[in-house]
């Protein structure tokens, strides 16, 4: 798989909307022909408005890394369906997590912590075991 830059891929997902641009001005060119100019100053001041704000929005978002919000090692959770090795889930706040274990098989119900994350799967440990 190829790693991209943030900027590469802030460009991916930009340069379609900005292709709106010729196309408008195309269109304005056949249709109305008059308001060309106005078309081509408006498209181009929209396009650089929008680029600015999406890039404000959108680009820490693609830079490498965990979106802080998801960094849950150390987190305690509830196990809501037993975790063994290849399966279970944890509810984690609102969220529910599919989790493994490396220990033991944890059952329902028992208080774990999140031991760390892995794409969208976490890691846990008994709460009490944490505390040894």
């Amino acid at each position: 798989m190829v790693k991209l830059t943030p900027r590469i891929k802030f460009i991916a997902i930009t340069i379609d909307e900005l292709l709106l641009v010729p196309l408008l001005i195309v269109l304005a060119y056949y249709f109305v022909p008059e308001l060309l100019p106005v078309t081509i100053v408006v498209s181009f001041i929209g396009a650089a408005i929008f680029v600015a704000i999406k890039y404000y929005l959108v680009y820490d978002s693609l830079k490498e890394g965990s979106y802080y919000l998801y960094d849950l090692a150390g987190t305690r959770c509830m196990v809501i369906e037993q975790v063994t090795h290849n399966s279970g889930k944890v509810k984690v706040g609102a969220e529910i997590w599919d989790a493994r274990s490396e220990y033991e098989e944890i059952p329902r119900g028992t208080e774990v912590v999140i031991v760390s994350r892995e794409n969208f799967k976490v890691r846990v440990k008994p709460w009490q075991s944490d505390q040894n």
